[in-house]
C-alpha cells in the first residue's frame, strides 16, 4: 500500500515520526510527504530548508518526497488540500495518512458534509446566511464557522472546525471524495498546534520553532540535530517586505489573492505607521482579518503570486528519496497522471505551465535563502542534485 503524507515539516519533529511509524502499523509499505517547499501555509518562510527537511523526512521513515508548488503551500486549507491530494491521488497513492485532534472518522465526514454543503450554497442558504452574520459582527471566520457548524449541525462538528488540523482533515476528505484514496486519520499525540507546553518527547512545531531561535532547543524534541547555520527568519527581510508593500500602492495589492479592498485598505494604513514586520501584522490586524490571511497576502506579494496561478496543474518535483521510494516512482511515472523529476530545469521545458511554477519555485527559494541567519553558498534550484538517500549510512 502506498500511503501519502501531505506535509510541511516545519520542521520535522517526534510527532512526525510518530505519524509515520502509525501508517506502517496500518500496513502502509511505500510512504510519500508530499512537503511545502520553502514557504509554508501560514505566511512563512520554513525554518530549514526544503532540502534539509527532505532529507530528515528520509532518515526517519519516509520513502519519497516530493514539492507542493510554492502557490498552493501558502494558501487556504481548501486549495493546500486539492493540490495535495491531486499530487497523491497521480502517484498512485491508495491512502492518505493525516494527524488530527479529532481521530472519530464519522464526526470528521459530517464535518466536510456541512463544510461541503456550506460551499455548494454560494451563499443562498441558512448556513451562509448565520456565517455571514457572525463575520460581520467581526467573528474570525474559523469562529464563525464554528459557530454556525453548531447550530446546523451540532456540537461534535463545531469541535473539528477549531483546530487547525482538523480543518485540513476536513479538506483532505472533501478532496479525496473524487480519488480512490481512502482516509488514515492518526490521533495526534503528545502537544497541540500551537500549545507552548512541552510533552515528554513531543512539543509543537510551533514551540519547537521558537526554541531553535533562541538556541534552547531540547535535542529530544526532534530525531536529529539541529542546524543552526541554516535556520531562517522572514525578519531578515522585513525593511525589504515593507518597501515592498510600499512601492506597490493600495491599486496593486486589491489584485493580491485573497486581499479584499477593505485589507488593502487596512494594509496602506498600517504601513503609515509601521517599522518592522510583526508591526505592519499587529496594525493590520482586525477580528475580520486572521493573522494567516494577512501573512499569506503579504507573501502573496513579495513573492508575485497571482489568482490564475492556482489553476495551474502541478508537477511531482522529488527532493529525496530512498530505495522505496524509486518503486513509488516507478510506479507514478508507469500510470503516467503526473510530470515527475528531480531537476527543475527539466520540468519547466515540459510547458509554459511548468514554466510559471517553477518561476515561482525559484523566487520562492531565493526569497528564503535571502531570510537565512548566516550567508550560505548553497546550490541553487537549478544545480542542487537530488541523490537517493542510503538510509544505513545517511548519506
Amino acid at each position: 500500500m502506498v500511503t501519502s503524507i501531505i506535509c510541511e515539516y516545519n520542521p520535522f519533529h517526534n510527532g512526525h515520526k510518530y505519524q509515520i511509524e502509525k501508517a506502517r502499523e496500518k500496513g502502509s509499505a511505500h510512504i510519500v510527504a508530499i512537503m511545502s517547499g520553502d514557504v509554508v501555509q501560514r505566511g512563512d518562510v520554513a525554518i530549514y530548508s526544503k532540502h534539509f527537511r527532505a532529507k530528515q523526512a528520509i532518515l526517519n521513515g519516509a520513502d519519497l518526497v516530493v514539492e507542493l508548488p510554492a502557490p498552493f503551500c501558502i494558501s487556504s486549507a481548501e486549495r493546500f488540500a486539492k493540490c495535495g491530494v491531486y499530487i497523491a491521488d497521480a502517484l498512485g497513492s491508495d491512502s492518505l495518512c493525516f494527524g488530527c485532534e479529532c481521530g472519530d472518522l464519522d464526526i470528521l465526514s459530517k464535518a466536510a458534509e456541512f463544510s461541503s454543503r456550506l460551499a455548494a450554497s454560494n451563499g443562498k442558504s441558512k448556513e451562509s446566511d448565520q456565517l455571514k452574520r457572525l463575520l460581520k459582527d467581526g467573528n474570525s471566520y474559523p469562529l464563525a464557522l464554528s459557530k454556525t457548524a453548531e447550530v446546523f449541525a451540532g456540537k461534535e462538528v463545531a469541535e473539528v472546525f477549531k483546530s487547525p488540523n482538523n480543518t485540513l482533515a476536513v479538506e483532505y476528505l472533501k478532496a479525496i471524495k473524487y480519488s480512490d484514496i481512502t482516509p488514515m486519520p492518526i490521533l495526534r499525540k503528545g502537544a497541540g498546534h500551537n500549545d507552548d507546553l512541552i510533552n515528554g518527547d513531543y512539543a509543537s512545531a510551533s514551540k519547537i520553532r521558537e526554541l531553535l531561535k533562541i538556541g534552547l532547543l531540547d535535542h529530544g524534541l526532534i530525531p536529529y540535530k539541529e542546524n543552526y547555520s541554516e535556520l531562517r527568519d522572514i525578519k531578515n527581510m522585513e525593511k525589504g517586505i515593507l518597501f515592498s508593500l510600499i512601492k506597490m500602492g493600495k491599486k496593486k495589492l486589491r489584485e493580491v489573492p485573497d486581499c479584499s479592498g477593505d485589507l488593502a485598505d487596512r494594509i496602506v494604513k498600517a504601513l503609515k505607521t509601521s517599522n518592522s514586520y510583526d508591526e505592519l501584522i499587529a496594525n493590520t490586524k482586525t477580528k475580520a482579518f486572521t493573522l494567516a490571511r494577512i501573512r499569506r497576502v503579504i507573501m502573496y506579494s513579495v513573492l508575485g503570486v497571482k489568482t490564475s496561478d492556482f489553476e495551474l496543474i502541478p508537477y511531482a518535483r522529488v527532493l529525496a528519496f530512498n530505495d522505496r521510494g524509486t518503486e513509488i516512482l516507478a510506479k507514478a511515472k508507469k500510470l503516467g497522471k503526473i510530470e515527475v523529476s528531480s531537476s527543475l530545469k527539466e520540468l519547466e521545458h515540459k510547458s509554459t505551465n511548468n514554466k510559471r511554477l517553477a518561476e515561482l519555485g525559484t523566487r520562492t527559494s531565493d526569497f528564503a535563502r535571502m531570510c537565512q541567519n548566516i550567508v550560505s553558498d548553497e546550490p541553487n534550484e537549478y544545480s542542487v542534485k537530488i541523490e537517493k538517500i542510503n538510509i544505513k549510512s545517511g548519506v
